[in-house]
């Protein structure tokens, strides 16, 4: 069960180089196909917008208003983050989850505790920022508010760009961190709802309330929620999975980018000459 601590504080192109739309398919990679009413799926690149990595994306049955930038947990890429994106774009949001290990995936616990060990967190961050990028300079992609959602190893990266993204309109963090020196809380940029197992030896109940606080006393926008089971409880592949408390915790969140959406847009610029060329062509090799 949920128990609330809520603190309310508020892109023929012009060359060929330029040809394919920005977060183009990945043409070595299925797509599914998506039925009348329901939402479709695909391997895409985020090259153009700099970064060199796969991504999954999502794609709503009904024009969306709200783009989600998934960032996984330290299981990378899997099925459940794939999962979650689809479930995501039945409610009617575009979705797009990263690749954290640049193309690489495994299930061996070994190959991936190395995989964790040398993870590059700029290089992560720039995949981070490349799939804000699509949902605010894509032609085809853009939308009108753009929210960051991670799981623990991929929550800490949320939380960075929450702190310093300014063109996120809000973040989600499940099982993330917390943050108890006052010199390193600061103002964030966007709305922050954090959701924390009710008994974790790192997020303890005290560090979270004591970060509450200092949010607060900084004049931050957040929310975090209890969830009483440990971490990891919405994967699948994690011992403390707990499909009860998932739901819970989703009672959560759901509302939270509600209220995002309700939002004014930020000002943004109709797509440039540049952005048309693309999508025309985008569209002219479908």
């Amino acid at each position: 069960m949920t128990s609330r601590l809520k603190i309310s504080t508020t892109f023929i192109a012009l060359c060929f180089a330029l040809s394919l739309v920005r977060a183009q398919d990945d043409a070595s990679v299925p797509t599914t196909p998506a039925a009348p009413g329901k939402p479709s799926s695909r391997m895409i690149t985020l090259s153009d917008f700099g970064a060199e990595d796969l991504a999954y994306l999502a794609v709503p049955a009904q024009p969306p208003t709200v783009g989600i930038v998934l960032v996984p947990d330290a299981y990378g890429l899997d099925a459940f983050t794939k999962a979650e994106a689809d479930a995501l774009a039945t409610k009617g949001y575009l979705v797009v989850a990263v690749d954290i290990y640049n193309g690489h995936a495994t299930t061996d616990p070994g190959a991936l505790a190395n995989l964790v060990a040398n993870m590059n967190a700029d290089s992560v961050m720039k995949t981070v920022n490349s799939g804000i990028r699509l949902f605010r300079e894509s032609p085809k992609f853009r939308v009108d508010h753009v929210v960051a959602m991670g799981w623990g190893a991929g929550a800490t990266f949320v939380f960075q760009a929450a702190r310093e993204e300014k063109y996120l309109d809000g973040a989600i963090t499940f099982y993330g961190p917390v943050e108890t020196r006052p010199e390193r809380v600061g103002k964030f940029t966007t709305p922050l709802c954090a959701v924390y197992p009710e008994n974790d030896p790192v997020a303890t109940h005290e560090s979270v309330v004591t970060f509450q606080q200092l949010m607060k006393a900084a004049g931050n926008d957040f929310e975090a929620w209890f969830i009483a089971a440990g971490s990891g409880w919405s994967n699948p592949s994690s011992k403390n999975y707990n499909p009860a408390e998932d739901k819970e915790a989703w009672k959560v969140t759901l509302p939270f980018l509600v209220r995002i959406s309700a939002l004014p847009p930020k000002i943004q610029k109709g797509p440039s000459v540049i952005d048309k060329a693309k999508n025309a062509f985008e569209n002219f090799f479908k």
